[in-house]
């Protein structure tokens, strides 16, 4: 298997000490994983607390089971928003995370950067012959938002979604997967699921996890808790199954 070229540059994961390797594509870091040679790809787009090794970990894992080269744009370019501001107790916090979204997390700006690396991945990449693109909490706005008319992806997913609007659900053109959690509100799943169903030219799957917590497959994921990581490696897996069915 050819895999990714480690040459190029590192990036420090958040709370770490370790280095991964990543490339500039659209003059954005983006960590890669797997196969360059493969006909699959997947862009993973992350929760707002950025590169934290347990994101990465979720590329690799997509990588694994598709034998796909996946991709992890680092769209807030260095900064992220501190984990430390949960939960959001006091009005310093409050504040904090409100500029962060005004000023860097705004989702029609980083679907604008989203589309452009993503074009300049399949120039990179030609063998790739189908793209897909996994959402992350907050990333997840971004991967419905980018599911509709003339989409660059044959098929589309959220983890822990964040932002859900069922317009968004009703407006996609590709098939799209949701796996949520218990601290998502049900009738918001609820709706969106049948807003999904309804259409009935694409194929869905929606699916909450009891156990588990918002943000258990991203930054927030907790991999020394032994449910964390059954339901983390479970949560990849059943991604990448319903991905490989439309690429």
């Amino acid at each position: 298997m050819a895999e990714v070229n480690k040459s190029c540059c590192t990036r420090t994961p958040v709370g770490t000490n370790q280095t991964v390797p990543v490339q500039k594509i659209g003059g954005v870091d983006v960590y890669a994983t797997g196969n360059t040679s493969a006909k699959r790809g997947v862009v993973l787009v992350y929760d707002i607390f950025g590169f934290y090794p347990q994101t990465l970990l979720g590329a690799d894992r997509l990588s694994q089971h598709l034998d796909a080269l996946t991709l992890v744009p680092d769209l807030f370019e260095g900064t992220q928003a501190d984990i430390n501001w949960l939960p959001m107790d006091t009005p310093e916090k409050q504040q904090a995370f409100q500029k962060f979204f005004t000023e860097v997390a705004a989702p029609p700006k980083n679907v604008e950067k989203l589309v452009a690396i993503v074009t300049e991945c399949k120039k990179k990449y030609p063998n790739v012959e189908k793209w897909a693109v996994l959402g992350l909490c907050w990333g997840g706005k971004l991967a419905a938002l980018v599911s509709g008319q003339q989409s660059l992806f044959n098929v589309s997913g959220q983890a822990h979604p964040s932002f859900l609007d069922t317009n968004d659900a009703r407006n996609m053109t590709i098939p799209h997967v949701v796996l949520a959690s218990p601290d998502e509100s049900k009738e918001e799943i609820a709706n969106y699921k049948a807003a999904l169903e309804a259409k009935t030219d694409i194929g869905s799957e929606v699916e909450t996890y009891g156990t588990m917590f918002h943000g258990w497959m991203g930054a927030r994921a907790n991999l020394e808790d032994e449910e964390n990581k059954k339901e983390f490696e479970r949560g990849y897996k059943q991604v990448a199954t319903f991905f490989g069915k439309y690429l």
